[in-house]
């Protein structure tokens, strides 16, 4: 049976996600904790035990000077003891069918391996984002942060941070945008995860790099600056987030290192209405903030 989560799920729910993701109780009990809706959620059971789970997350697709709107499926999961019997394929079915009905007009997703990104587009889903990867040595960023004022820590809130970042990706017609209120629990997520928000600001203008330590390589999950203070920003990532090598996921239209790093898939989308609405003109679609 397929139908909307309730609030007392979940505790079923966050043992589905600790059992399917190997994650720490903590991870899932903050999502349901704190952004958990059931109006976002679906589950497909097998009489009274929950066998699958997705959550649609509200998001919007930029789309030049409007936005249109979008979920994003998040943390969708099968127990083991249930796959292969069509449970994900009836959930993705019928999130396609609620989404519509309540006006969404994509349903995107970010597929962490190949035989996922198969099974997605079996579902009706098709490659649409991008994002730029490259590595950068500590030198290169230390030389290129000596044009940065030397300033302390900074904390910036999550309304100017998103407003900034939906300005930029504006360019890149298709990318996903996230709420004020999405954003937040975004980034507060990833700091479940141990990932760490820097911020900088040239002129009154912001910048911002979500950032992963793993050893001696910090990994820059997102990175949002104008070419002015990115120099600031990285002064901050060198000593907020000290590493020997820095990785980085960009978008590929915009950002630091220009021309540089290699284009990569970095999720699908699936249009609800059965194609592309003519006025999104896809330019180097970002997704970005994943939660991956």
């Amino acid at each position: 049976m397929i139908e909307f989560a309730r609030w007392d799920m979940r505790r079923d729910l966050s043992a589905l996600w600790q059992e399917c993701f190997h994650d720490p109780k903590r991870y899932p009990d903050f999502f349901l904790n704190n952004i958990f809706s059931p109006r976002d959620c679906l589950v497909c059971r097998f009489g009274t035990e929950i066998a699958s789970a997705v959550y649609l997350l509200p998001a919007q697709v930029a789309a030049g000077r409007r936005t249109l709107q979008a979920h994003y499926i998040f943390a969708a999961a099968t127990l083991p003891r249930f796959r292969s019997r069509g449970c994900m394929s009836s959930l993705l079915a019928y999130a396609a069918l609620a989404g519509a009905k309540r006006g969404d007009r994509f349903s995107l997703v970010l597929p962490s391996g190949e035989s996922l990104y198969r099974f997605y587009g079996a579902a009706g889903y098709r490659g649409f984002f991008q994002a730029r990867e490259l590595s950068v040595p500590a030198g290169r960023l230390r030389a290129l942060a000596k044009a940065g004022k030397p300033a302390g820590r900074l904390l910036l809130g999550s309304e100017r941070l998103n407003s900034f970042r939906n300005r930029l990706l504006a360019r890149c017609g298709g990318s996903m945008l996230w709420s004020g209120r999405m954003f937040h629990f975004a980034v507060s997520m990833s700091r479940v995860y141990g990932d760490r928000l820097i911020c900088a600001e040239e002129n009154g203008r912001p910048a911002y790099a979500l950032c992963r330590t793993e050893g001696d390589l910090c990994s820059v999950l997102e990175l949002m600056s104008g070419e002015a203070a990115f120099p600031a920003l990285a002064a901050a990532i060198l000593r907020e987030a000290p590493a020997s090598g820095y990785r980085f996921r960009l978008p590929v239209a915009f950002g630091p290192f220009s021309g540089e790093g290699e284009t990569v898939r970095f999720g699908m989308a699936k249009p609800l209405g059965g194609t592309l609405p003519g006025d999104v003109e896809p330019h180097g679609p970002y997704l970005g903030l994943a939660m991956d």
